[in-house]
């Protein structure tokens, strides 16, 4: 009787002790997994680098009233001109640009989300031409 009670205790003793180990290492294999992506998702938001290397592709877009940041940089995406919407989302809060202007708009698969954000800031060609129309009126 002693020694089968022996066994239980030594067979249950070394159950929590697993069970304990169990919950550690998928603790830990958690921490590694959120540290990994929480990392790569930071070095994106702070890149500095396009999709292509140069000269990339030139992609014109038309952007309608009321379109948001999110969804531009979802068409973005899926045209390759940015890495991840979500990034550019996040970037857009970065760079203090939380609305585009409805227009044509001209980037390359080779920008940046930084050089990307600095066109969307400067509003649509048409915009551009209409200024460079009124500088050269005024300079005359």
């Amino acid at each position: 009787m002693e020694i089968y009670m022996d066994n239980r205790k030594t067979s249950q003793g070394f159950a929590k002790f697993s069970i304990k180990t169990l919950v550690y290492v998928v603790m830990i294999v958690v921490a590694i997994v959120c540290a990994t992506t929480a990392y790569s998702f930071g070095s994106q938001i702070f890149s500095n680098e396009g999709v292509d290397p140069k000269p990339g592709t030139d992609m014109t877009f038309t952007v309608d009233e009321g379109t948001s940041i999110e969804s531009f940089g979802k068409t973005l995406e899926e045209f390759n001109v940015i890495k991840s919407s979500r990034v550019f989302t996040v970037q857009s809060y970065l760079y203090e640009v939380r609305k585009i202007k409805a227009g044509t708009y001209s980037f390359n698969t080779s920008q940046s989300n930084e050089e990307i954000f600095k066109i969307i800031n400067a509003g649509p060609e048409e915009d551009k031409k209409e200024t460079e129309t009124t500088t050269k009126a005024k300079g005359e």
